[in-house]
C-alpha cells in the first residue's frame, strides 16, 4: 500500500522536496503558497484537513518557540501539536535542527529521526553550499577571482568540495586545517595548507577568508590583522565561527551565509532531502528499491 507523506513548512527548497517524493508517495503540503507546490501534490491549507500520515516531515529548523513550525510562506500559524496529532502511532517524524521543539517530538511516543545529521545529506549539501559560497563572492568581491588569495577554513565536507572549485577557478587557495593528514591531501590538491596555529599572521594576506568550522576561530586578535577589504563568509552553523560583535566593532565585511542551498539552490537543495529521505524510509524497510 502506498505511504502517506506530509511535507510540513520550511523554505523554498522544501516544494521541491514535496514534488520529488510526490513521484513515490501520497504527498501533502502544508504551509507554502499555491505558486510553490506542483498539481500532483496536495496542498492543505489547515492541519484539520490533513489525512493521518506514515511520515511527516519537518524543516530544518523546525521552530523557533517549540510550538509552531517554522513555515515562513503560510498564511496561518502550524501548530506542532495539531501536525503530530496526524501522525500513525507506527509511523514516523523526519526534521532537522530540533531547537525547543525536541522535547515534544521526543515525547510523541512517535519514531523520530534527525536526518540534518545523515552524512548521504551532509555531503550532497556540501556541492550546493559550496557553488553558494562562489555565488557570493561574485558578488560581493571587487575583482575576480581568478588570481585571488582565499583562506579557508576546515577541510570537511565544504571546505574540501570550496577548495576544489576555487582552485579550479584560478584562486590562491589556502586551507588551514589541524590534521596533518588532511593537510596533505590539501597539498595533493595543488592548494596550500597551513595549521591553525598560523592564522593570526596570514590571515591579513588575504583577499577572502570563508569559515567551514561551527567553533568561534577568527577571533578579536586575528579580526585585528585582517583588511577591511577582504571578505569574511561564515559558512558554520550556529554558533558559526567569528566573533561577530567584534568584526563590528572594527567594521570588518562578514557575511554570515547560513542555509545557502534553500537560498541558492532550492531545486537541487530539495531534490536532496528528498532523495535522502527515501534511503532513510528504505533503510527502515517502510519502502521497496
Amino acid at each position: 500500500m502506498e505511504k502517506t507523506i506530509i511535507i510540513a513548512g520550511g523554505d523554498l527548497r522544501y516544494g521541491y522536496t514535496a514534488e520529488t517524493l510526490s513521484e513515490k508517495f501520497e504527498t501533502y503540503a502544508i504551509g507554502f503558497s499555491k505558486q510553490m507546490i506542483p498539481e500532483r501534490v496536495n496542498l492543505i491549507e489547515t492541519p484539520e484537513e490533513l489525512p493521518l500520515c506514515d511520515v511527516l516531515v519537518l524543516p530544518m529548523p523546525v521552530s523557533d518557540d517549540g510550538i509552531f513550525v517554522n513555515a515562513p510562506f503560510s498564511k496561518n500559524h502550524l501548530s506542532l501539536k495539531g501536525l503530530l496529532s496526524k501522525v500513525k502511532p507506527e509511523g514516523m517524524i523526519l526534521g532537522g535542527k530540533f531547537g525547543k521543539a525536541k522535547e515534544i517530538l521526543e515525547n510523541s511516543g512517535i519514531a523520530l529521526v534527525d536526518y540534518f545529521t545523515n552524512e548521504e545529506l551532509s555531503l550532497r549539501n556540501a556541492i550546493p553550499t559550496a557553488e553558494g559560497a562562489v555565488q557570493m563572492m561574485l558578488e560581493e568581491m571587487p575583482c575576480t577571482i581568478y588570481g585571488s588569495k582565499v583562506l579557508i577554513l576546515g577541510f570537511g565536507r565544504i571546505g574540501n568540495r570550496l577548495s576544489y572549485l576555487l582552485h579550479a577557478m584560478g584562486a590562491e587557495v589556502t586551507v588551514a586545517e589541524r590534521d596533518v593528514v588532511k593537510r596533505a591531501q590539501i597539498e595533493m590538491f595543488g592548494c596550500k595548507s597551513i595549521p591553525f596555529t598560523e592564522l593570526e599572521n596570514f590571515a591579513g594576506k588575504c583577499d577572502v577568508i570563508c569559515n567551514t568550522v561551527p567553533v568561534k576561530v577568527i577571533t578579536e586578535p586575528i579580526l585585528k590583522r585582517i583588511s577591511k577589504e577582504t571578505l569574511i563568509l561564515d559558512l558554520a552553523s550556529k554558533p558559526g565561527g567569528i566573533d561577530w560583535e567584534t568584526a563590528q566593532e572594527l567594521g570588518k565585511r562578514a557575511v554570515w551565509a547560513l542555509s545557502l542551498p534553500g537560498k541558492t539552490a532550492p531545486v537541487t537543495a530539495g531534490k536532496i532531502i528528498a532523495q535522502t529521505i527515501f534511503h532513510l524510509l528504505e533503510e527502515r524497510g517502510m519502502v521497496n528499491a
